[in-house]
């Protein structure tokens, strides 16, 4: 390798390690400003080790490859110290560099995958950056392998081996066994994810630890509709929201007043197929609520049945209790909420978990929002048998599919936020399959979910097709191309032969609203109408099957 490519991967390398910093430390503030409750333990030492595992992430990539081939040539030495100026801001060399990349090679055996990545596994807001984890993880191994040359065969083992490893960390079978602890010892509660913040809230009441001034919460309501806004579709669940907003805000100006105010339930159903964003929603509701002062902290409980019904007789409602405590001042959010009904009436459990659910809605009805989320037939069936719910509950949001487009924005938003590139050809094989999934769906359909999987496989496909490329470009680590689309539950083979029907793309002109015809290769490209002349971006558009 000759000096300038030498230098020009060394600067490719940089530019990897800096962006694994970049991206540790993003999450983690946005965790820290958004989601506070979330998180184990002090919110003030998540940043801390956010940047602690970023660090670490690097140590055991670089490590895992140089490894082996059991030799560490002198390019691998200039990437170690590279990586040791980053991590430590000094500069090594010879003897120095030496002791210092063997405290590397100690420092990667008491590191594991699962640890490094558990945040991304562990917190839901988190989950959208997997892929971008997954990219930088291998970006930084390939880079290693190649930075002498060439990728020796034990290297492209190592290479291949690393992304099976990265790939079952993020994406662990049963993410509850896997996860470790972030700190010093201590488990989680995976199922009632109740932090030292929560029960620090249930102790005091319901009262906030540090209460928000007026300017703090004007911001926390902005940011709240802001993100609202900015959610893929949803025009209804948002409109349903910004109303029920509304009208919290004006009670709170009555009651600053002195006037009289109605009667406020803040007990909610949200109703919807899976992935069409229902927890994330649930989340902006939470910080709406505490920003207008109408719950004391507005953080958010999420559960199951598992949360509240205990394996043995008599401890269900102590178990439901507990998690209620925690959600005081908050929402408690419980996810497929009609399991806690069996249809043959004969679940004394569930039955024991839903008479203590409410007594406490109705006991903590000013400081406590509980939202029962699940499929619309069965959420309506247990609302409708059992009076207790009806009488407690009168706010219900419908949470519609997401369209093929609307999905294919969530994929595009998906794809900007982790550096990656969608040429035209992409987005057109991505559409088709989309629309495909779309027209056979059922209850089941995954929406966001369904997505989310069809990037993440779109980024593995990807990356194994640059695995043995010598030369990495960062057109190569950032474009994906059409035939890096994979879709959950579509070979291949398939998406070819739905790719190959004839048929049209067509848009709407924002201009004369129109429907006009978008060329496959104009897709994400400036189009101009041919009625009215108005140009607009053909980011995305309908299939239409032509005979």
């Amino acid at each position: 390798m000759n000096d300038v490519d030498e230098s020009r991967l060394i600067g490719m390398l940089r530019r990897v390690i800096r962006d694994c910093g970049k991206l540790y430390q993003r999450c983690g503030k946005w965790m820290v400003r958004r989601y506070p409750t979330m998180i184990e333990g002090d919110p003030n030492d998540f940043l801390a080790l956010m940047d602690d595992l970023h660090r670490g992430l690097l140590v055991k990539v670089y490590v895992t490859v140089v490894r082996a081939d059991d030799r560490w040539t002198a390019p691998e030495k200039k990437v170690a110290a590279a990586m040791i100026e980053h991590l430590w801001g000094q500069e090594f060399h010879g003897s120095q560099l030496r002791e210092a990349a063997t405290g590397l090679f100690l420092q990667a055996d008491q590191l594991t995958w699962e640890s490094l990545v558990a945040p991304f596994v562990r917190y839901q807001p988190l989950a959208d950056s997997k892929a971008h984890v997954e990219t930088i993880v291998m970006r930084l191994a390939n880079l290693v392998a190649k930075c002498d040359g060439q990728t020796m065969p034990e290297e492209s083992v190592a290479l291949h081996a690393l992304q099976r490893d990265i790939d079952a960390a993020l994406h662990p079978a049963n993410p509850d066994s896997t996860l470790a602890p972030l700190s010093n010892g201590s488990s989680a509660s995976a199922q009632s994810q109740q932090t030292a913040q929560q029960q620090a809230y249930a102790q005091s009441g319901g009262a906030a630890p540090n209460a928000l001034s007026q300017a703090d919460r004007d911001e926390q309501l902005r940011a709240a509709m802001v993100e609202l806004t900015l959610l893929v579709g949803l025009g209804g669940v948002k409109s349903r929201v910004k109303s029920y907003t509304n009208f919290l805000r004006l009670q709170q100006q009555r009651r600053d007043k002195g006037l009289s105010t109605m009667p406020i339930s803040l007990h909610m159903t949200f109703v919807g197929n899976p992935g069409t964003g229902k927890t994330t929603v649930a989340r902006i509701v939470g910080q709406i609520l505490g920003a207008l002062g109408t719950l004391s902290t507005g953080h958010v409980v999420e559960t199951d049945r598992s949360g509240l019904v205990a394996d043995y007789a008599g401890q269900t409602a102590t178990k439901t209790n507990k998690l209620c405590d925690s959600a005081r001042g908050g929402v408690l959010f419980i996810d497929e909420a009609y399991s806690l009904l069996d249809k043959s009436g004969d679940d004394a459990y569930g039955r024991e978990a839903i008479q203590t659910l409410l007594k406490r809605m109705e006991d903590d009805r000013d400081n406590l929002a509980v939202i029962l989320a699940g499929y619309g037939n069965e959420m309506d069936q247990m609302i409708r048998s059992n009076p207790g719910l009806a009488s407690r509950i009168n706010t219900k949001v419908e949470f519609e599919d997401y369209s093929p487009i609307e999905m294919s924005r969530i994929f595009e938003t998906m794809s900007r936020d982790n550096d990656y590139e969608l040429p035209a050809d992409a987005r057109h094989r991505l559409m088709v399959g989309l629309d495909h999934l779309y027209a056979k769906r059922d209850e089941h359909f995954g929406n966001g979910r369904l997505v989310r999987n069809a990037f993440e496989d779109s980024v593995r496909r990807l990356a194994d097709r640059i695995a043995d490329v010598t030369d990495l470009s960062d057109d190569l680590l950032t474009t994906l191309k059409a035939e890096d689309i994979s879709l959950p539950g579509i070979t291949q083979a398939e998406l070819a032969r739905l790719m190959a029907r004839p048929h049209q793309l067509k848009m709407e002109c924002e201009g004369c609203e129109r429907r006009i015809r978008v060329k496959p290769g104009s897709l994400g490209q400036r189009v101009r109408c041919g009625k009215c002349d108005f140009v607009q971006t053909a980011s995305w558009a309908d299939i239409e099957l032509t005979n």
